[in-house]
This record gives structure tokens, C-alpha cells and sequence, in this order.
């Protein structure tokens, strides 16, 4: 138990920290300088170590120098975490209301008042389903070239998904562009899995997001309807027109897309035609390597490597790294690993014939 820490000056390991903490608790309380000395640690290691129990609520640090510190036992510091849990989330809670109600006086009030004639802004309310398909119906019949939607799939209210169908198949019938992003996960529902599947069959231009920042639907560049959330606590769609304001939520559903991946139904898809990022990516995958380790063999950022890994995994169709790994191998798509080369021993010379005798 005073072994020294393993790790570098700068590191400690989580056993080096479990066991200052159990001698601390052994001891009831002790000076924090004499305690991690005893350990052998270094004056950067003995800080990550304190700095680490601290953090995590497992002692009472002295207000005094010189005083000494007191463990806390993990149950109370794990309670008072979820209390610290709680009060972050209600605040974020309060926070996303306040901005909410901001967003609606904005949009609602300040935006046509100050609007000018030349870039006027109109902004109405729905508060009920049927408001709510009314108005999706006004802006649709104005549409003459896009119409771009974003939305969660199980995050509109059931009602209003039904009646979505017919206004896109009016698109279809009128030759209107038709793209929409969703999200990646709800793919992995056979139920939905099979409804974007006829989507692409019907010509919608579908990608899969991890996120989706706002449901949209963005008529041209003259219109955008906001639709509620199912859950939403203010169940209230706003339908915006003026391009001034609508190129704003363009811009959010074009970046949205740039970062989506186009959804291929089974028929489609093709896992053996990866290009070379991608076959490096599934090999790397199949060797175990983290994503930090990934972004630095590709050259990219760590947020860049999980969205690579998980457009891989929705191009082979899987849903867990070991799984991407055992496709590929079914697919051949894995570099085989050769045994080491071994040069074979040259064969001994023949023995020299011996010399005859002497008669």
C-alpha cells in the first residue's frame, strides 16, 4: 500500500487515487501533504490526486492551510452529485423556456414591427393539429421549386405525421425538389426503416443525421413552418415568410445536410464498394482502436472520426462496432493477417569426400 503511484508526473491512476482515498478512511483525517508524502508521490501527482477526489465529492477539503482533510463517504457524495444533477437540469430547464419565450416575442412582435416594405416579415401561430395542417397546406400550394424538411420522426405529434403524407405526394405529383433529413437512430426501427425506404422509392432525396437541431420545413426560400414538438410544453407551430428571416433556417437545414449521410434501403447499399477512407476506417475498427486514436491515424478531429464511424456502421447496416467489424469480415473488406516470413535455412554443404589412403 506505500507503493509508489504508477503513472507519469502529470498522471495518476484511478487504483493510485483509490488507495490514498482508503488510507485516508483508515486514518479518518490527515494533514493532505504528509498523507500523498507517504505514497512517495510527486508534488504534481499528490495535486491530480486531491484535485480528483475532490472532484468527485469524496473529501472535505480544510478552509484553513495546515488543517486536515476529511474522507466523505461515497454514498454522500454520490447524492450530492445527483442533487447538483437536478438543480443543473432545472435550470437548464428554465433557461430553454426563457429562450423560448424569447424566440416567440421576437419572431412574433419585434420582427414585423421593424420589418421594412421591402423585406416584410410575417409571422402566424397554430396552436392546434388542425391549425397546423391548414397552414402546412398554404405554404405547400405556394411551393414552385424545394421543399427541404428536418425533424425528428417520432418528435412530431402521431396526427400531424399522417396528414404530412398527402402534401408530399402533391410535391411529387407538381415535380417539386423534395429533400429531408432525419434522424440516424430512428433508421434502426424496422417500422420506420421500411417508411424511408418508400420515401427513396417515391424520390425523396433522404439523408440521416445524428442531430437535428430544429424541426423545419423550409418551402423555397420564401417560407418556413417550425412545427412543435410532440413533447414540447408550448405546443405551438410557427409558420415565418420573408426571406430576410427564412434564409437564416436555410442555412441551418443546408449545414444540417452537408454533415448527414444519404440513406440507402438494403437493396442498395453497397458495402463492398467503400472508398479507401473508409476501408482504413473499418479496418482500424476491427483492430480495437478508440476514436481518438482514429482521428489521429486518419488526421482528423475526434468529432470528425465519430461521425465517419457511424456513417460506416449505417453503410454496412449494423449497429455496434464488434458488429461493423464481423460484416466486414464477411464482406472481405478486412486485410488478412499474414503470418511473419520466415526465411528457411540454407541446406548444409556436403561433407568433403575423404582423402585416400597412402598405399
Amino acid at each position: 500500500m506505500r507503493n509508489r503511484a504508477a503513472g507519469t508526473d502529470a498522471q495518476v491512476s484511478e487504483a493510485s487515487r483509490l488507495a490514498v482515498y482508503m488510507e485516508l478512511r483508515e486514518r479518518g483525517g490527515s494533514d493532505p501533504e504528509e498523507l500523498t508524502d507517504s505514497f512517495g508521490l510527486s508534488r504534481s501527482e499528490a495535486r491530480a490526486t486531491w484535485a480528483s477526489l475532490r472532484r468527485l465529492g469524496l473529501v472535505s477539503w480544510p478552509a484553513e492551510p495546515g488543517a486536515r482533510v476529511v474522507p466523505v463517504d461515497p454514498e454522500f457524495a454520490l447524492m450530492r452529485m445527483l442533487r447538483q444533477q437536478q438543480d443543473m437540469a432545472q435550470r437548464s430547464l428554465e433557461e430553454s423556456l426563457r429562450m423560448h419565450e424569447a424566440m416567440e416575442s421576437l419572431l412574433e412582435v419585434y420582427l414585423p414591427a421593424t420589418g421594412s416594405s421591402h423585406s416584410r416579415v410575417e409571422v402566424t401561430a397554430a396552436g392546434t393539429i388542425d391549425e397546423m395542417v391548414q397552414a402546412l397546406h398554404d405554404v405547400t400550394d405556394s411551393a414552385r421549386a424545394t421543399l427541404r424538411t428536418a425533424y425528428a420522426e417520432s418528435s412530431l405529434p402521431a396526427r400531424l405525421r399522417r396528414r404530412i403524407g398527402p402534401l408530399r405526394q402533391q410535391m411529387f405529383d407538381r415535380g417539386i425538389q423534395v429533400r429531408s433529413v432525419r434522424l440516424r437512430r430512428d433508421s434502426m426501427s424496422p417500422g420506420t426503416y421500411d417508411s424511408f425506404s418508400r420515401l427513396v422509392a417515391a424520390g425523396v432525396d433522404l439523408r440521416l443525421a445524428s442531430v437535428i437541431p430544429l424541426n423545419m420545413v423550409i418551402i423555397d426560400s420564401d417560407y418556413a413552418v417550425l412545427p412543435a414538438a410532440d413533447d414540447a410544453s408550448h405546443s405551438c407551430q410557427l409558420t415565418i415568410r420573408g426571406a430576410p428571416l427564412v434564409s437564416a433556417f436555410s442555412a441551418v437545414f443546408e449545414h444540417t445536410w452537408r454533415e448527414a449521410t444519404p440513406f440507402a434501403p438494403e437493396g442498395e447499399r453497397s458495402p463492398t464498394h467503400l472508398s479507401t477512407e473508409q476501408r482504413t476506417l473499418v479496418q482500424l475498427l476491427a483492430d480495437g482502436m478508440k476514436d481518438e486514436a482514429i482521428a489521429r491515424t486518419l488526421g482528423v478531429s475526434p468529432r470528425t472520426a465519430s461521425r465517419l464511424i457511424a456513417d460506416l456502421m449505417q453503410r454496412l447496416g449494423v449497429t455496434s462496432r464488434f458488429a461493423a467489424g464481423a460484416r466486414a469480415a464477411q464482406y472481405g473488406l478486412l486485410t488478412p493477417v499474414r503470418p511473419p516470413h520466415i526465411t528457411p535455412a540454407p541446406a548444409p554443404a556436403p561433407a568433403p569426400a575423404p582423402a585416400p589412403s597412402a598405399p
